[in-house]
C-alpha cells in the first residue's frame, strides 16, 4: 500500500500594499456612573417660620419674632409721632405675600395701620455700614414686599444715604422739622382730609 502524499498548505496571503488595513477594534471604555449633584437650596425651598399668624396679606399685627427696637432715635421718633398722630400702638409687623428671608412678615420701624404706611428711619450707624451694599438690597426687597401687600413706605434717610422710593425724605438727622415733614408726606400719600382726621388736638 502506497503512502498518501503529504498535504499541501495554501501559500500565505500577502497584504496588498495599496490597501490600508482596517484599524483594530477598540473596546469602549467602561461607563462610569454619573455623580448625583445636590441642588442648592433656593429661597423657595428654605424653611419659613411658622409663627406668623394666618392672617390676610397686608394685615398688621404684633409679631413674636420682631426684634426689639435698638435705636434711641427710633424711640424718639415714635414718641414725637404719637404725640401728634393717633394710631394703634404696639403693632410691629405686616403680613406679606411672599417669604422675606425666612418669614412671611416684615418689621417696619413704625407701623401706621390706619394709614397703611410703614415708617423707616435709616442711618449709616457708627461704622457707616448700615443700609448700604447688601443691606440696601434688603431694604429694597422689604419695600417691594410692603407695596405688593398694599402698603406705602416712607424712609427717613439721613446722611448721604440716597432715596430708595418716591416718598422717602432726606434728612441731616432727627430735628424739630422731621415730624412736620413726615406728616406732610403722609398727606401726599393718603390725602390731607384723611391724615388730618387722625391728628391730635
Amino acid at each position: 500500500m502506497r503512502p498518501s502524499p503529504p498535504l499541501r498548505s495554501d501559500p500565505p496571503v500577502r497584504p496588498d500594499p495599496h490597501v490600508r488595513p482596517d484599524p483594530p477594534v477598540r473596546a469602549d471604555p467602561p461607563v462610569r456612573p454619573t455623580a448625583v449633584r445636590r441642588a442648592k437650596p433656593t429661597r423657595a425651598s428654605q424653611p419659613v417660620c411658622d409663627r406668623t399668624p394666618a392672617v390676610p396679606t397686608g394685615t398688621p399685627f404684633v409679631s413674636v419674632c420682631a426684634p426689639r427696637p435698638a435705636s434711641a432715635v427710633e424711640a424718639e421718633l415714635r414718641a414725637e409721632l404719637t404725640a401728634r398722630l393717633e394710631f394703634e400702638p404696639g403693632l410691629n409687623a405686616v403680613r406679606v405675600g411672599r417669604p422675606f428671608f425666612d418669614h412671611v412678615e416684615v418689621w417696619p420701624d413704625i407701623v401706621l395701620s390706619e394709614l397703611r404706611v410703614a415708617i423707616e428711619y435709616d442711618s449709616t450707624g457708627r461704622h457707616g455700614l448700615e443700609h448700604v451694599g447688601r443691606r440696601e438690597v434688603a431694604d429694597r426687597r422689604k419695600d417691594a414686599a410692603l407695596r405688593a401687600a398694599g402698603w406705602q413706605v416712607v424712609r427717613l434717610r439721613t446722611g448721604r444715604l440716597p432715596m430708595l422710593g418716591p416718598h422717602d425724605l432726606q434728612l441731616s438727622g432727627f430735628t424739630r422739622q422731621t415730624v412736620p415733614r413726615l406728616l406732610d408726606e403722609l398727606r401726599v400719600i393718603r390725602g390731607s382730609l384723611f391724615v388730618d382726621a387722625y391728628l391730635r388736638g
